[in-house]
């Protein structure tokens, strides 16, 4: 496990800024209670909208004893109150003594019989969901159909409803589904809130104005020579050339790597919490509107003094160096208190005294009340319309946290 403490949480904005390194086409994925469940040489395949997975394993880990038999190519499997057969090219199966059909023939592909993923789950008591646009299916049991709880928080107010979620930019697979009711709150708001909807044209104008140097030196006439080594260092083992940010600020530059080393660990802005849902309202032709301006995100990285730009980067580099900037955390340990949905574990990291406080202030205080007041105008307008309000979720409490922020303002916040 990584430990960035914070950090990672301020992504979003920078996840696609610079890389010269692409990713294959993902493969699909099956999570199954949010453990991502490993098929060996034999990787699931999707093939005319239907994922297949080799039968053995899938069906072994859903408590189902297997039988085959060589000579009618048919499988047979059983559990308590569960029988089921099929056959290798058939498009029927049964199930406790009933025909049923199948959306696609179990077939023999490199020796290995592959059956579909949602026959044998549903038949075996797991609910299914798909995302095609991340390539995965996500099976859960009946004991843990919720999905992941988040932070969900409700405030009305003259016929206005505002739904705020705290989010993570970066996840992994296993984070979906989300539970019902913020999917609820998602279709029931006529407006997604974010806090930035990035335009491509906008930050590459954000970059060279805020981002790079202009007076002629570079990044390493403004960091320690030991911290530049680690930045050319990092940036070789990752394939990119040694200088590639060198015309670069610190503050960019600890972005950036940042998002490297998260995504060597296999976090991913485009399955972040923000990115999947302007996903859905995009397609929904639902308005996506912005809590803040994509300046006001790059001046508050840029108005970093030298030192803490100084420190970010090197805390970045090396979590084991003498800076503490922020209370100790890890990235798992942060999915972990999301897909839980720990408020208390949110609201103790968020207040902690171990914050640098020049970073807290920047990062949160500041733009916590810019946030609080943006909310507090939907909820005093006089249209009585829905939104969806989602940011990062160290946003959301501490003592100057969004949630009190607008409780302080007279509002009534009840946590979903």
């Amino acid at each position: 496990m990584i430990k960035i403490s914070a950090l990672f949480l301020y992504l979003f904005l920078f996840s696609s800024l610079y890389s010269s390194v692409h990713a294959a086409e993902q493969a699909m994925t099956v999570w199954l209670n949010g453990e991502q469940f490993q098929f060996g040489k034999s990787e699931p395949i999707l093939e005319n909208g239907v994922t297949l997975v080799p039968m053995r394993p899938i069906l072994e880990k859903l408590d189902v004893k297997v039988n085959w038999d060589e000579a009618t190519r048919t499988a047979s499997g059983a559990k308590v109150g569960l029988s089921l057969s099929f056959q290798n090219g058939g498009t029927n199966a049964t199930v406790n003594g009933k025909a049923v059909k199948l959306e696609a023939a179990p077939k023999l592909i490199q020796n290995v019989t592959y059956v579909p993923l949602r026959f044998v789950a549903e038949t075996a008591g797991y609910k299914v969901a798909c995302n095609q646009s991340l390539r995965q299916v996500t099976l859960t049991s009946e004991q843990q159909s919720d999905g992941s709880r988040g932070f969900l928080w409700k405030v009305e107010n003259k016929g206005n409803t505002v739904y705020m979620l705290g989010s993570l930019h970066y996840v992994l697979d296993g984070m979906y589904p989300l539970r019902p009711e913020i999917e609820d709150a998602f279709q029931a708001a006529y407006y997604l809130g974010v806090e930035v909807d990035l335009s491509p044209e906008k930050l590459q104008k954000q970059i060279l104005e805020l981002g790079v140097y202009k007076d002629g030196t570079t990044l390493k006439d403004h960091i320690p020579a030991e911290t530049y080594k680690k930045v050319t260092a990092l940036v070789k083992a990752n394939g990119l050339p040694e200088n590639s940010f060198d015309n670069f600020k610190p503050w960019f530059v600890q972005q950036n790597i940042l998002g490297i080393i998260v995504g060597n660990e296999g976090y991913q802005s485009e399955k972040g919490i923000d990115q999947y849902l302007i996903d859905k309202a995009n397609k929904a032709k639902k308005p996506v509107i912005s809590l803040e301006s994509i300046d006001s995100q790059f001046q508050t990285n840029n108005n970093y003094s030298d030192s803490l730009q100084e420190k970010l980067l090197l805390q970045t580099l090396d979590p084991s160096s003498w800076v503490t900037l922020a209370p100790n955390g890890g990235i798992d340990e942060f999915a972990k208190m999301w897909k839980e949905g720990d408020y208390n574990a949110l609201h103790e990291y968020t207040n902690s005294s171990d914050w640098d406080a020049e970073y807290h202030k920047a990062l949160l205080t500041d733009r916590n009340a810019e946030m609080a007041d943006k909310i507090k105008g939907y909820l005093n307008g006089d249209k009585k319309e829905t939104y969806m309000v989602v940011v990062g979720m160290l946003h959301m409490l501490g003592d100057q946290g969004v949630v009190p922020l607008l409780e302080k303002k007279g509002f009534t916040v009840e946590k979903q």
